[in-house]
C-alpha cells in the first residue's frame, strides 16, 4: 500500500524512523514547495489533484484537531480515506493484554516491583504477593503469601521477578493461563505501541546527543538483552529465549528506544541517575533539522552479565553464595555460547562481567579464553578484585593490541568494614591484588584502573580514606555511587542503610559532611549517582557510547589511539 503523510513535523519524522518500511510517496503541509525526508511536500490545497498517487493518508502531529477538521471539510472520512499515525502503532505489538477486567496483583516486592510501581500510571494495584514475606505492606498496599490467596482467578497477576519460571508453573498449576490471567511485569511495561506513544508525543527535549543504544548491547540475567546500562534504562529490548539476537536487535522495541535518543526526548532514561543529565533542563524546541542516525547492524560494544556466580556474598547483593551448578550452569554456558557466536564476531569493546565475579565463573571463562577474543580491541574487566592474581591476569591478556581496563568493586578502606560488607573476602588478599593492579597500570599493561565504592551507612565514614588509597595506588578514578535496593532489603531496612534522604537525591547530613571535605575534590574522584555532589561534566553534547565516554573522561584516547598521535605531531 502507498501512503501520503499530512504533516511536516517531528511527529512525522519520528513515525517514519520506526515505520521505515512503509511506501510513503509524498508529504502534504499548508504551503508545500519543498522536500522533507527525501520526498516532495505539496500544499494541502493540491490534495485532490494528486489523489491517485497513494492509497491512504496518514495524519501526523501533536495536536491533530485543526488538520482533522480541514480534511473532513474536504470530504475525507477518518478511518477510511485518512488515519492517525497512532492507529498503526498496534501493528508493532506481539501480544494483546487486557488486565483491566480484573483486580491487579503484583507478585514480588523487589527491584522489579519498584520499577513497575514507578512506571505504572494506568492500573490500580490492590495486592502484592511475596513468597518470602518480610513486611505487611509495600508502599501501603497489603502483601500476602501465596498460601493466603483464596481464589487465584480473581486477579490478573503481574510477575515482578527476574526468574519467573517457578511462579509461572505455580500459576499454571492453579489453572491460570499466561497472558489471559498473568504476565511478566516487563511484558506489560514494554508493549511497543505504548512505548512509541510515550516518546513520539513527548514534547520536552534535551539539547545533546547520546548514541549508546544505537551501538551497545548487554546480555543479562535470564537471557534479557538491553541496549544501555540497566541502572539508567530498565527496558529490555528482548530475550534470547524467545528470539534470535539479530531479530531482537532489529526489532520494534530497540528501534523505539533508539528513536528516544534521536528525537532527544530520552523518554526512557532515568534522568536522576545518568550523569549526562546533570545540570541540564529540557526545552520544547521541536526543531526537525537534526539528522537521525541509523542503528549499527550489529553492536560494536557489548557487556555480558548473565552469571551470578561469585566467591563473595556481599550484603548489598545477596544473602548466600551463588555458584552455577547443574541445570543453572548449563543455562549460563548456553548464554556464553550465544555471546561467542552472535555478539563477539562484530564486537570491538567487550565488558566482562556485569553480574557475578568474572574470575569465579566458568561461563565467563568460556568467553574470554575463546579464540574469537583475538580481534577485540578493548576489554574492560568488572571484578571484586579478590581473584585478580597474576595467574588469572595471564589467562585473560590476549596479545599486545588489546587494551585492558580494570574496574574493582571494593566498598571499604579497612579490614573490618570490608569483611563486614564483602562477606567471604580477605582484605589482605585484596590489598595484595590491588598493589599488583597498580604495578600493571604503571607499566602500561593496564590502560585504565578504577576503584568503586557503594556508599551506605556501614562505610560512608571511610570515603576519604578510600580516596587516599586510590591516590597511593595511582588509580585513574575513584568512583562513588549511592546504594540501590536490588530486592535485598525491605523498605524500612533500605531507609536505614541508605545515606540518601527519601527523595533518593539529597544526601543525609552525615554524608554531606564527608562530601564537603577537601579531599573529595581530588581530580580522580567521581561522585557517580550521588547526583547532588556530581560535578557537571564537560564534552557531553555528543556522546557516541556512554561506556567509552565515562572512561575517556579520565584517560583520553583509550578508544582512538590516532587522536593521541595527531596531538603529538
Amino acid at each position: 500500500m502507498r501512503y501520503a503523510i499530512y504533516g511536516v513535523n517531528r511527529v512525522a519524522k519520528d513515525f517514519l524512523y520506526v515505520f521505515d518500511k512503509l511506501d510513503v510517496v509524498c508529504f502534504f503541509d499548508e504551503s508545500g514547495g519543498m522536500e522533507f525526508m527525501g520526498r516532495q511536500v505539496y500544499s494541502i490545497k493540491d490534495f485532490h489533484e494528486r489523489r491517485t498517487e497513494w492509497d491512504k493518508l496518514i495524519l501526523c502531529d501533536f495536536d491533530k484537531e485543526a488538520k482533522r477538521k480541514k480534511l473532513e471539510q474536504m470530504g475525507l472520512r477518518q478511518g477510511i480515506e485518512f488515519i492517525y499515525e497512532e492507529d498503526m502503532f498496534y501493528e508493532l505489538d506481539d501480544l494483546a493484554l487486557n488486565p483491566e477486567r480484573k483486580k491487579i496483583a503484583v507478585w514480588g516486592t523487589g527491584r522489579r516491583a519498584e520499577a513497575f510501581r514507578i512506571w505504572n500510571k494506568r492500573y490500580t494495584v490492590e495486592l502484592y504477593i511475596d513468597s518470602y514475606k518480610k513486611q505487611e505492606a509495600f508502599y501501603g498496599i497489603p502483601i500476602k503469601e501465596p498460601s493466603e490467596i483464596q481464589d487465584w482467578k480473581e486477579q490478573f497477576i503481574i510477575i515482578a521477578a527476574a526468574d519467573d519460571r517457578e511462579i509461572k508453573n505455580r500459576l499454571k498449576a492453579e489453572g491460570l493461563e499466561e497472558y489471559k490471567d498473568f504476565c511478566n511485569s516487563q511484558e506489560i511495561m514494554w508493549i511497543p505501541s505504548e512505548l512509541l506513544r510515550e516518546t513520539i508525543f513527548e514534547k520536552e527535549r534535551y539539547d545533546f546527543q547520546c548514541d549508546t543504544m544505537l551501538n551497545h548491547a548487554e546480555l543479562g540475567n535470564e537471557g534479557a538483552i538491553h541496549s544501555c546500562c540497566t541502572t539508567f534504562v530498565d527496558i529490555a529490548i528482548g530475550n534470547i529465549h524467545k528470539r534470535g539476537f539479530n531479530e531482537i536487535w532489529q526489532g520494534a522495541i530497540h528501534k523505539i528506544l533508539c528513536l528516544s535518543l534521536q528525537n532527544r526526548t530520552y523518554s526512557f532514561c532515568k534522568k536522576d541517575m545518568c550523569p549526562l543529565f546533570i545540570g541540564r533542563k529540557p526545552s520544547e524546541n521541536q526543531e526537525i533539522d537534526v539528522r537521525y542516525s541509523p542503528m549499527e547492524k550489529k553492536p560494536s560494544t557489548v557487556l555480558l552479565g548473565y552469571d551470578e556466580t561469585c566467591n563473595l556474598k556481599c550484603v548489598t547483593c545477596r544473602h548466600e553464595l551463588r555458584i552455577a551448578k547443574g541445570e543453572a550452569l548449563q543455562k549460563v554456558q548456553g548464554y556464553a555460547k550465544a555471546a561467542v557466536d552472535e555478539l563477539l564476531p562484530d564486537c570491538e569493546f567487550l565488558i566482562l562481567a556485569g553480574n557475578g565475579e568474572v574470575f569465579a565463573s566458568q561461563a565467563y571463562k568460556q568467553v574470554y579464553t575463546n579464540e574469537r577474543m583475538e580481534h577485540i580491541k578493548q576489554l574492560r574487566l568488572l571484578t571484586n578484585g579478590t581473584l585478580f592474581t597474576e595467574n588469572n591476569w595471564n589467562s585473560i591478556k590476549r596479545g599486545e593490541n588489546m587494551k585492558v581496563m580494570l574496574t574493582v568493586s571494593i566498598d571499604a578502606a579497612s579490614k573490618e568494614t570490608y569483611e563486614k560488607i564483602r562477606r567471604g573476602g580477605s582484605f589482605e588478599q585484596l590489598q595484595k591484588n590491588m598493589l599488583f593492579a597498580s604495578q600493571l597500570r604503571k607499566k602500561g599493561d593496564l590502560s585504565y584502573f578504577r576503584m568503586n565504592f557503594v556508599v551506605q551507612k556501614a562505610n560512608y565514614r571511610e570515603m576519604t580514606d578510600f580516596v587516599k588509597w586510590g591516590l597511593e595506588l595511582g588509580a585513574d578514578e575513584v568512583f562513588f555511587t549511592k546504594i540501590l535496593n536490588w530486592g535485598t532489603y525491605t523498605e524500612a531496612e533500605f531507609r536505614e542503610v541508605s545515606m540518601m534522604e527519601e527523595d533518593g537525591i539529597t544526601p543525609k547530613a552525615e554524608l554531606q559532611e564527608v562530601l564537603d571535605k577537601p579531599i573529595m575534590n581530588q581530580p580522580i574522584v567521581d561522585m557517580g549517582t550521588i547526583r547532588s555532589s556530581h560535578r557537571q561534566v564537560k564534552d557531553t553534547d555528543n556522546v557516541q557510547n556512554y561506556y567509552m565516554w565515562e572512561l575517556e573522561r579520565k584517560v583520553p584516547d583509550l578508544f582512538d589511539s590516532s587522536r593521541g598521535e595527531e596531538r603529538q605531531e
